[in-house]
């Protein structure tokens, strides 16, 4: 079972095991979500779990999931950065190892009915291996709302985190934070500050702006400050130093699977700035055409992490071009973080294609004018023909 020792997952698995009869080993993926790793196993251990594993796949998660949609620019609806999208298909992939391993004919999670996860988790653990049975307790069992999973909960003495006695469902890891549930459901009530998870108020943050450099190679992050880093410290690291300024926070009404929407609240600290430290590098590197072009299929990859379509063909087949874009995506960038906003102050590679001389409007050099009054002529061809053909009426 993928256990996160949330309420949900806590619950799911004593009823697994005390209601259903089930030898139930617990899954506990350490994705940098900031718990310490010992008291979640613990409270596994607690809730009637036989078996523990905790598999660190930081590095994993970091550098096969989110520097692939950071290398696309994919953002789901202009705002989310796909955090917990992104964790889904490799805890699938966790829990079909750990079921091969253990001899397991079933694998079970604790998502709600009517959630996206169900189908992140379901989809990737059938494109792996059809032949396992899935479980989803929160579909089966007779409660139907937070409050009487919690009631479960407690009237069996079971170990509940704090937060959910705060009313609020609560997801995290390195590439951000998700809060939603209890007030938030209400879209015209601003978040309480209780809500946020790694960020601090940008009311609250540092009266002076920091700054931070990010290298890349070939569209992956590989440094910070001239230090170059693994991709799980990197991305820790900036986390911590743009949350600290604020940076990141998004609430967004979003359009989930089912099709109908949800008020979610993120943090992404860390990926807001690689995101516009990604950016500004492609914009210095990238030939016009594929700049635009590549924003097109961004759309479409942030909605195949979305739906549930990572073990896809498109998936797969996107990311071999997202990957060959990227060739020349290398060099330095130089983001200030102050007050909550992220700002792209400089950029460097020795593969830009930007021309100084020829971007200066008032060199005399460059472009012969005869040239560009060819080109000029062309460009009018059709609002001239327009023009002529279908002149308006005064």
């Amino acid at each position: 079972m993928a256990y996160s020792g949330g309420l949900d997952t806590t619950a799911a698995l004593h009823w697994l095991k005390r209601t259903k009869g089930f030898k139930v080993i617990a899954v506990c993926l350490n994705l940098g979500q900031g718990a310490d790793m010992v008291d979640v196993a613990q409270r596994a251990i607690e809730s009637g779990a036989d078996a523990v594993h905790v598999p660190d796949v930081r590095r994993q998660f970091v550098k096969q999931f989110c520097f692939k949609a950071l290398r696309a620019q994919a953002v789901y609806e202009g705002g989310y950065m796909l955090s917990a999208a992104l964790s889904r298909p490799l805890i699938a992939t966790e829990l079909v190892r750990h079921a091969h391993e253990e001899g397991a004919r079933y694998v079970a999670h604790g998502a709600p009915p009517k959630g996206n996860d169900q189908f992140r988790f379901e989809c990737s653990v059938a494109a792996m291996d059809p032949a396992l049975s899935t479980i989803a307790p929160l579909r089966e069992w007779e409660y139907q709302t937070r409050e009487q999973i919690l009631e479960f909960a407690k009237s069996r003495k079971l170990p509940i985190p704090q937060v959910a006695h705060a009313g609020y469902s609560t997801d995290r890891n390195l590439w951000g934070a998700r809060s939603g549930g209890g007030v938030l459901d209400d879209p015209a009530v601003a978040p309480p500050e209780e809500v946020f998870q790694i960020t601090v108020s940008p009311h609250k943050a540092p009266d002076e702006p920091g700054l931070v450099e990010v290298e890349f190679e070939q569209g992956e992050p590989v440094g910070l400050d001239g230090a170059r880093l693994p991709c799980e410290e990197l991305v820790a690291r900036l986390e911590k130093l743009a949350g600290r300024h604020g940076v990141g926070r998004v609430d967004t009404m979003e359009n989930r699977i089912l099709g109908f929407k949800s008020r979610e609240v993120y943090e992404q600290p860390a990926a807001t700035v690689l995101y516009k430290a990604h950016d500004a590098l492609e914009q210095l590197t990238l030939d016009n055409e594929l700049y635009n072009y590549k924003a097109l299929l961004s759309q479409r990859y942030a909605k195949c992490v979305y739906d549930s379509q990572w073990f896809s063909t498109l998936r797969e087949s996107l990311d071999s071009f997202f990957k060959e874009s990227q060739r020349f995506v290398t060099g330095k960038v130089k983001v200030e973080l102050f007050k909550g906003a992220a700002r792209v102050v400089s950029r460097a590679s020795e593969f830009s294609i930007y021309d100084r001389e020829k971007a200066n409007i008032q060199h005399p050099d460059g472009i012969p004018s005869q040239d560009i009054e060819g080109y000029l002529g062309l460009r009018k061809l059709s609002q001239l023909t327009r023009a002529f053909r279908q002149k308006p009426k005064v």
